[in-house]
């Protein structure tokens, strides 16, 4: 009997390395085995599957079949090999043929029943398969199987509705001047006419004279356009495709000048390990590759699939990357590091839970232009096996992802999307029909060109911003910093693009449909502010202004601190003051050249001279904090106010005690007093709602 473990170890070689070990090769000829028994043609088989030749092992299985028609073990063999073989209308019948023969013996066999209806696009016939799977499955591994098929069933709910509302997209195959006979993965565009991928093409396969099959290597290529035709592709220098090893993934940095690339080879235990490489790229050489660190090449594990991101405001890269080391949410996920602008990389981390699942998460590429990351997932309810998600967001504060939608993903695998210069459209792997297949219609995988219908999907800006709000005029500030976040239903706030504002000209951030936005600016010399956008229910194409006013840090003028009150009789700051605080800590920073005041006001409570004591202390307990979060004492000053200066009544009129009143008097304030003789160094900021002006006749 073949372990299910076999499934999970060879399919992600096949789609992380995109090696084609089950047989895009030519393999064993029908009639290979005239004259043999049974027994050794099914030692034969055994001895394809464990190495990994799939479709020749299909071919001996049938043959021992032949033979032995109701040998249960075969047939479920059978369908294993054309399983893993991506021939998913042949492993549908056979497990079918096994739950017929013998289900109780092989009950996983009905799970994979219902996961290959899926991979036929029979929805509803899979969902009706999985619910009666779990129904009657009492393995040790019944809980995790439960959840799997409640996201199957999700996922084939999913793929009913998607194709029910298709994407206003083309995708179309690239044709045999990209795909060749065997197999193609990792499209890059770059330098406007050219596109990098990888190939396993006949003039790289060499026989396996133990195994009489034909193992190829991958190696990337380049294929220049002309016009609308694209030319024959040609491999890259040996500098990038080392010889005996397989070479794909690559991906540019932003400008162009460095491509970082995946290079795998099989260790002493026979298993694939990859490992990412750099070279330098200027005038169209290429300097020979390089390995990086350990810290990302963790030894011992697969590294695999870089995608590569620019912080401008940091001046540094981000290199996204899937990883099965240890730490991580499931099999194979997402993770990053930041490279500095000295070249060093940072310790990885997980991209987490939110983009990452207990399934697998592979072929990330950030968008510079959107801030958008697309990635293929199985763990995330899909139509198929992996589909394509995105997401925005940086590093590990990510939006909710969201599939990519019909005719994007299909009912088998997705990958590798990535979009061209243009926005208009991009590439993706995929398995779909309509590949040039050696073998089943789904077999292997090609190149794919997407691109959308602009003038059927509505488009959506926001523009204008930060100007001084005194000025009458409401003429644009210059030289200001403006932050688009996405505010998800769960009413997390996520950082989806940024821009520095050097004129006075409009400037656009581009809108998904039906979101809800923060926009929010800030200037040195100035308060922070936001605004809000969203594009709820809106079906046509439209810019939504909105102007963000921004106050200037004037000298001695009174700020009331929102959400920072005090519990009677006590200086200990409330949590609920932490957010309140971060912003404050922000602006001392984006402003660094202000010395502030820190005032603290109690209620009419006790006696003048221990209310003077406890706003006292009440302020330096904000000054503490703002000093454990790096501001110099030297900028900050605490002063109690004692209850001298109400901002609200502490009695009604009749009397009576009025506890709102009391609780607004308890606050703290902040205003300019002065300037530092050391600047130190900014750094990014933002707001949330953390200031409110005080009347100006309110300062005392």
């Amino acid at each position: 009997m073949i372990s299910r473990k076999s499934h999970k170890v060879q399919v992600l070689i096949v789609l992380l390395v995109a090696m084609v070990a089950w047989g895009c090769g030519t393999g064993m000829q029908s009639g290979a085995g005239t004259g043999l028994t049974w027994k050794n043609k099914l030692k034969i088989a055994d001895k394809f599957y464990q190495e990994g030749y799939f479709y020749d092992a299909t071919h001996y299985y049938e043959e021992v079949l032949d033979d032995q028609p109701e040998n249960v073990d075969v047939t479920y063999k059978l369908a294993e090999a054309y399983f893993y073989s991506r021939d998913y209308k042949m492993a549908n019948q056979n497990y079918k043929l096994v739950m017929e023969k013998n289900k109780a013996l092989y009950p996983f066999s009905h799970y994979k029943y219902a996961l290959t209806l899926k991979m036929n696009g029979k929805y509803p016939e899979a969902k009706t398969a999985f619910a009666d799977f779990i129904k009657t499955y009492r393995s040790f591994d019944a809980p995790l199987y439960k959840k799997k098929v409640k996201n199957e069933i999700a996922g084939c709910d999913y793929a009913i509705e998607a194709m029910e509302k298709p994407l206003n997209v083309v995708v179309i195959h690239m044709g045999n001047e990209v795909n060749a006979a065997y197999t193609e993965s990792s499209p890059m565009p770059f330098e406007g006419n050219k596109l990098m991928y990888a190939s396993l093409r006949s003039d790289t396969i060499i026989r396996s004279e133990e195994l009489k099959g034909k193992v190829g290597r991958f190696k990337l290529y380049q294929s220049i356009r002309d016009g609308r035709r694209w030319g024959k592709g040609e491999p890259l220098p040996e500098n990038v495709n080392f010889a005996k090893m397989d070479v794909a993934n690559g991906v540019f940095t932003p400008d162009g000048s460095k491509l970082f690339y995946t290079q795998c080879e099989p260790n002493d235990a026979g298993a694939l390990v990859c490992a990412i490489f750099v070279s330098d790229y200027a005038n169209g050489e290429w300097s020979k590759g390089k390995k990086l660190n350990e810290e990302i090449n963790l030894q011992g594990y697969t590294n695999t699939h870089p995608a590569v991101a620019e912080d401008k405001k940091r001046k540094s890269l981000i290199l996204y990357f899937v990883s099965d080391r240890p730490d991580g949410e499931g099999g194979r996920d997402i993770w990053y590091s930041e490279i500095t602008s000295k070249g060093e990389y940072k310790k990885p981390r997980n991209v987490g839970r939110k983009v990452n699942t207990v399934g697998d998460e592979i072929t990330p590429f950030f968008n510079t232009t959107s801030h958008v990351l697309s990635f293929s997932s199985d763990g995330h309810p899909s139509m198929g096996g992996y589909d394509i998600f995105y997401t925005s967001g940086k590093m590990r504060k990510w939006t909710k992802p969201e599939n990519a939608g019909f005719p994007i993903n299909s009912r088998v695998d997705d990958m590798y999307f990535v979009a061209d210069a243009s926005e208009e459209g991009g590439y993706l792997v995929s398995n779909r029909i309509g590949t040039i297949a050696l073998k089943s219609e789904t077999c292997c995988d090609d190149i794919f060109r997407y691109s959308w219908d602009r003038g059927l999907i509505p488009k959506f800006a926001v523009d204008k911003f930060a100007y001084d709000a005194d000025d009458s005029t409401m003429t644009s500030l210059t030289d200001y910093d403006v932050k688009l976040y996405q505010v998800d239903k769960d009413s997390s706030v996520i950082l989806i693009n940024e821009a520095h504002i050097t004129t006075e000209a409009e400037y656009f951030f581009t809108l998904k449909q039906n979101k809800n936005y923060k926009i929010e600016a800030t200037k040195e010399g100035y308060f922070p502010n936001e605004e809000w956008a969203n594009t709820l229910g809106l079906t046509k194409s439209d810019t939504l202004h909105r102007w963000i006013p921004l106050k200037k840090l004037e000298l001695n003028k009174i700020i009331v601190l929102k959400d920072i009150y005090y519990d009677f009789d006590k200086a200990t700051l409330r949590d609920e003051s932490n957010r309140t605080l971060e912003k404050l800590v922000d602006i001392l920073n984006i402003n660094p050249s202000i010395v502030v005041e820190l005032g603290a006001h109690t209620d009419s409570k006790g006696e003048d001279a221990y209310n003077e004591k406890l706003s006292q202390r009440r302020a330096e307990s904000v000054v503490k904090y703002l000093k454990k979060h790096g501001i110099p004492k030297d900028r900050l000053v605490a002063k109690g106010y004692g209850e001298g200066t109400p901002i609200a009544d502490n009695t009604n009129p009749d009397g009576t005690d009025n506890p709102e009143g009391r609780q607004m008097n308890r606050r703290t304030e902040i205003k300019v007093v002065g300037k530092t003789k050391v600047v130190i160094k900014k750094k990014d900021a933002t707001l949330d709602d953390a200031f409110k002006d005080a009347d100006n006749d309110e300062e005392k």
